[in-house]
């Protein structure tokens, strides 16, 4: 450490002595973030040549993975774009951005007939070396189905067992694992890597039983699904409440919205009360829930069984609708990125965005403006949605379960208009909302899930969740 401090104090004594262009010079101005950064460069490398003009273009690298078609274009923060080739699976983009600041990187533009999305890397802090990005291309034809034992044209939902499903309305993974809401059999599944037979039910003794109770190892409609390093939230709709389950444990530890675990009373909204659970997130500080009966969304620091924030309401004891900036109408989806928070408002047909821990939405998707709030505005299309269920921010990009369209739908960076959709039939068309049960087609789908295995949506009256 102390032999790097005296090179990089050599380097600036001798860039600044041997220069021999005047202090304000462009090329060599002793104030500025470029100066500093050039040498901090020529330290690290031990380059002690007497020359301001030190190039700090840096790279974000990385790999590819089924690249099978044309027309992929990169982007990042600092304006640089980089076509990729069919097939390639590698690449190096130039970002002229100064060491220690803010990266993004984003796919401009979508290749031919396959979504590509940024598994990892999207966004960072900038170093000499970004290299283990990640990049995996997928098709809009499903390649895995879990509840239907292998058939992507049934929609069975009996007999109650590991492999069946019951309009499931959550799913979520991470790593290792699928969960599932499996709402109308009042329990959840959990799944190990890509096997479609559960080996762990949640709410229930077994894998054939569907009784509803209000416990805290038993549910009566399971919703929303989140979890932490420590354990997973689940929302327990019919019984008013979020309760929490630690590692592997099928006995829950903690319930919000309740005074207790056999407590099962809707009340007036508070800020410990949460009357409508759906869709969940958590954050570093917290978690946030969809309290859809109030018309609003609630964020629970880490430790706190009271909300500290509330998203649609002006205070915890508001229960008014609106289409505005501040107002929302039956939300069911919140999700959290880096930037801020999105939220699923289905009642006014649209997904807001709010930054950092605002509470004023600054970006509308599905409507023209903030209070806008017509399904499909203007007529089905790339720009419009029609009761959306759930939102999630990934890769740089943002997913939006368009769920009376039966359909999702891809927007690139913070474009509001959707660049991909999948669901209808395969053929790329933002104007048509047909349903059915196929490899490409959904019903009624009501929640995205993505990890670097595939992109997972829960189904719902297909009584199944699919994987692209």
């Amino acid at each position: 450490m102390e032999n790097r401090f005296f090179a990089l104090l050599f380097a600036i004594v001798l860039t600044f002595f041997s220069c021999n262009k005047p202090v304000f010079s462009n090329s060599c101005d002793y104030n500025s973030n470029e100066f500093f950064n050039s040498i901090l460069l020529k330290a690290v490398i031990a380059d002690s040549s007497p020359h301001c003009n030190v190039s700090t273009t840096l790279s974000l690298s990385g790999n590819i993975i089924g690249l099978t078609t044309p027309g992929m274009i990169l982007r990042t923060s600092s304006g640089s774009e980089l076509s990729v080739p069919e097939g390639a699976t590698s690449f190096s983009i130039p970002i002229a951005s100064g060491l220690g600041s803010k990266y993004t990187l984003s796919i401009s533009n979508q290749p031919n007939t396959i979504t590509c999305v940024i598994h990892n890397g999207s966004e960072g802090i900038l170093t000499f070396g970004i290299s283990q990005i990640q990049i995996i291309c997928h098709s809009t034809t499903a390649k895995r189905v879990y509840g239907q034992l292998g058939s992507f044209t049934t929609t069975n939902n009996s007999p109650i067992s590991s492999d069946s499903l019951a309009s499931p309305n959550y799913v979520l993974t991470d790593a290792s694992n699928v969960y599932v809401s499996d709402s109308a059999n009042i329990r959840v599944l959990v799944y190990s890597g890509t096997n479609t037979t559960a080996f762990r039910v949640i709410g229930q003794v077994d894998f054939t039983s569907s009784s509803a109770n209000t416990t805290s190892s038993q549910f009566t409609f399971p919703t929303g699904l989140a979890k932490d390093s420590f354990g997973l939230y689940i929302g327990d709709l019919n019984s008013y409440r979020v309760l929490y389950f630690e590692g592997t444990n099928n006995i829950a530890s903690r319930v919000y919205g309740q005074t207790n675990f056999t407590n099962a009373v809707p009340a007036s909204p508070a800020a410990d009360i949460i009357t409508g659970p759906y869709g969940m997130a958590v954050d570093d500080g917290g978690f946030y829930v969809v309290d859809t009966s109030h018309h609003r969304v609630l964020y629970f620091p880490n430790g706190s069984y009271s909300a500290t924030r509330v998203y649609g309401q002006s205070s915890f004891i508001g229960n008014t609708t609106g289409s505005t900036a501040t107002t929302l109408n039956s939300p069911e989806g919140v999700a959290v990125s880096s930037d801020g928070v999105y939220i699923a408002d289905k009642g006014n047909n649209r997904v807001l965005f709010y930054p950092g821990t605002s509470t004023t939405a600054t970006r509308v998707y599905g409507q023209p403006n903030l209070t806008a709030n017509l399904a499909n505005n203007g007529g089905i299309g790339a720009a419009t949605l029609n009761a959306p269920g759930a939102v999630l921010p990934f890769g740089g990009d943002v997913w939006i379960v368009d769920t009376s369209n039966h359909r999702i739908l891809l927007y690139s960076g913070t474009s509001t208009t959707a660049s991909r959709v999948f669901g209808q039939s395969g053929n790329g068309s933002f104007t048509v909302s047909n349903f059915g049960a196929s490899e490409t087609m959904l019903n009624f789908p009501q929640s995205i899930s993505i990890n670097g295995e595939g992109i997972f949506v829960a189904d719902s009256l297909n009584n199944r969740v699919i994987v692209y």
